[in-house]
């Protein structure tokens, strides 16, 4: 029986892609990823996760990717698209193998979840899909899936900083992301399209500049 794993890495940061993993193994592959010491990406040295990684996408039986912009994130709820993507993913899936159950770590309230899924899979039993917290540290499917979808997050965030230099770790609380997004929007008066502009903290920091704008005499 195939088993899969859904999780998503890059909710919470300022900057880039949001990255959403379902992942399909062989069952009996499950115990072996556990030995190896797959669990919660954010358990493990990025290192670890990137040997890790090599070995997931060796023994999968599918990999389903997607992803969400800045501007998606900017334009509709979080949970929505979030929502939206999840049934997109689940239909790939079971349309690609026979899965016998799939594990979700939930990013929103399992009921809802589940509810939102009775409406908009379809042709597939619901009573095989579990969405609850936490399930990247209960179901080592759901860890393997929240490593791949790291490890593609990090390098989406290599690619970035490449382009627009060292943001830090694009969180809110990481003083040096805040420097970079001051200093940037100092030199440009805007926002590159990596940042998630509805975000409270840049909403906050440009609504100060904007403030200021209005005082300062242009010739």
């Amino acid at each position: 029986m195939y088993v899969a794993g859904v999780d998503e890495a890059g909710r919470g940061p300022l900057i880039g892609d949001l990255f959403m993993v379902m992942l399909v193994v062989d069952e009996k592959q499950e115990k072996i990823l556990k030995n190896l010491g797959v669990k919660d990406s954010k358990k493990l040295s990025r290192s670890r996760r990137e040997k890790l990684f090599m070995y997931i996408v060796s023994i999968a039986e599918a990999i389903i990717v997607a992803r969400i912009t800045p501007q998606e994130i900017d334009e509709e709820n979080l949970n929505y698209l979030e929502l939206k993507t999840l049934c997109k993913i689940l239909a790939k899936g079971f349309s690609i193998t026979k899965i016998g159950k799939v594990y979700i770590d939930a990013f929103a309230d399992p009921t809802k979840i589940f509810q939102f899924l009775s409406r908009c899979v379809k042709n597939i039993d619901i009573e095989k899909i579990t969405a609850t917290y936490g399930a990247d540290n209960v179901y080592t499917v759901v860890g393997a899936a929240s490593i791949v979808a790291k490890v593609l997050r990090d390098k989406h965030i290599d690619m970035l900083k490449q382009i627009y230099g060292d943001f830090g770790s694009g969180y809110p609380s990481d003083n040096n992301t805040i420097e970079w997004l001051k200093n940037y929007y100092e030199r440009y008066r805007t926002l590159p399209p990596i940042v998630r502009k509805s975000w409270k903290t840049v909403e906050n920091m440009l609504n100060k500049y904007r403030t200021l704008d209005k005082y300062i005499h242009k010739d």
